[in-house]
């Protein structure tokens, strides 16, 4: 297990670059199977998840070469199996989006149950309801999923409950599929935008009508094409983070304001200083209070998930009691023990203890069984951090534990530096350019 030793007290001052979106990155990189011409891949991070990605896709026999330290080609023309190994599918869980480029070339899919981050359950039942809706039969033996088609047809897909990957899942399987199929409350973040925008840059016809309804009309011939992966809105938001909490000053580009208005909603709110100049946003400490408030995550164009972990963060720092109220997991707040031991004052409980309805985004967890769940932090600020020796559960919580290093009083030592470089692209490199001291 991967260590750093971080010094905190110093405030982060200077410009960092954001990478490419890894939850955009590494479903185009399945799409892009699709054709049978190079495709050309530029601002895509060289991430342990899309590098896992590429591992596999090379091992089913496509073609991946890297032009330049974030400039990608891929060819799919060369697959030549359908069963993905199962020490590399299993790590993530988007590994079970290239059962669509499976299906598409050879009718069946071999594909290990899914991974990643241990943020609370993440159920797969969406996407088996979507396979089947289009004439897939699937069976599931020993933790792999046998996926083998019938006859594709077209479908309505109507979610019950909005959702990301799910929606991924259908519109890249609807988009080979003949005939005109819809998906309704389909999820709106903007990573399933750059990858309808990739789609249709390479054959697909696909139409957001409206907020939550996708309509497809399946094609069966994709060409070649060079597209560039959109900036990672969650590293945008870390290093806004970084600056309120280290009292530094810190530009970030490129940024496009319009993908993190939920957030800026919030350090507006809390009384933070920013401000945008075309494609930069620069946040600094302004010496002021900061103010508590109240935030609810939702899907788009709420306050995302990935997202909750850095309002706690900064709430630790607010001035009064301030609520965060995860409507999409019931289990993402592991990570408060050890902002806890670090000197914040975190409670975790039930909505109900605090006279809010508990919202259950996951259609399999049964609270007759498992009652409500605490999906409810409750903060009490301001907080001085002091250091700590932790080990880094995931990739959101791993950053947050990171920032509030970065502003405790002496030395902390973190474990598990790996969940991190899943998800960030020379996260420490970038830290340490902008005045963090840090060991790795």
């Amino acid at each position: 297990m991967n260590e750093v030793t971080i010094e905190g007290g110093n405030p982060l001052i200077g410009n960092v670059k954001v990478s490419g979106a890894k939850n955009s990155a590494v479903k185009i990189i399945v799409a892009a199977l699709l054709s049978n011409e190079d495709i050309v891949l530029e601002n895509v991070p060289r991430i342990d998840n899309v590098l896992t990605d590429l591992k596999i896709i090379e091992c089913l026999g496509a073609k991946v070469q890297w032009l330049g330290p974030n400039r990608l080609v891929i060819n799919g023309s060369g697959l030549d199996s359908y069963e993905i190994p199962l020490d590399l599918g299993s790590k993530n869980r988007t590994a079970s989006l290239l059962a669509a480029p499976l299906i598409f070339r050879f009718g069946k899919a071999r594909i290990p149950l899914p991974g990643g981050c241990r943020i609370g359950p993440r159920p797969i039942n969406r996407w088996i309801e979507t396979w089947q809706s289009f004439g897939i039969n699937v069976e599931e033996k020993n933790g792999v999923l046998y996926l083998e088609s019938g006859k594709l047809e077209p479908a309505e897909i109507a979610f019950k409950i909005n959702t990301h990957t799910g929606t991924d899942n259908a519109v890249i399987f609807s988009s080979f599929i003949p005939g005109k199929s819809t998906i309704l409350n389909a999820a709106e973040e903007p990573e399933v935008d750059d990858l309808i925008e990739f789609l249709n840059l390479i054959g697909s016809e696909i139409v957001r009508v409206e907020g939550k309804r996708i309509e497809v009309l399946g094609k069966n011939v994709f060409k070649g094409g060079s597209f560039k992966i959109m900036s990672d809105r969650n590293e945008i938001a870390t290093f806004a983070t970084a600056a309120v909490l280290t009292r530094g000053n810190i530009t970030i580009s490129p940024v496009n304001k319009a993908n993190l208005l939920s957030f800026v909603n919030l350090i507006d709110k809390m009384g933070c200083t920013y401000e945008f100049s075309g494609e930069e946003m620069r946040v600094w400490y302004n010496g002021g209070k900061l103010n508590p408030v109240n935030v609810t995550t939702s899907p788009a164009p709420g306050f995302m998930t990935d997202w909750q972990p850095l309002a706690v963060l900064l709430l630790t720092q607010a001035e009064g009691e301030s609520i965060v109220h995860d409507t999409i997991y019931t289990d993402r707040f592991s990570y408060t023990k050890d902002l806890n031991s670090m000197g914040a004052e975190i409670n975790v409980i039930k909505p109900s203890e605090v006279g809010i309805e508990a919202v259950i985004s996951d259609d399999m967890y049964d609270v007759k069984k498992f009652g409500e769940p605490k999906t409810i932090a409750k903060i009490h600020g301001p907080t001085k951090f002091h250091g700590t020796k932790a080990n880094i559960p995931d990739l959101r919580a791993g950053a947050v534990l990171v920032l509030a290093a970065l502003t405790a009083t002496g030395k902390s030592n973190l474990l598990g530096v790996e969940n991190i470089e899943r998800g960030y692209e020379d996260f420490f490199d970038k830290l340490k350019n902008l005045g963090g001291k840090i060991v790795t």
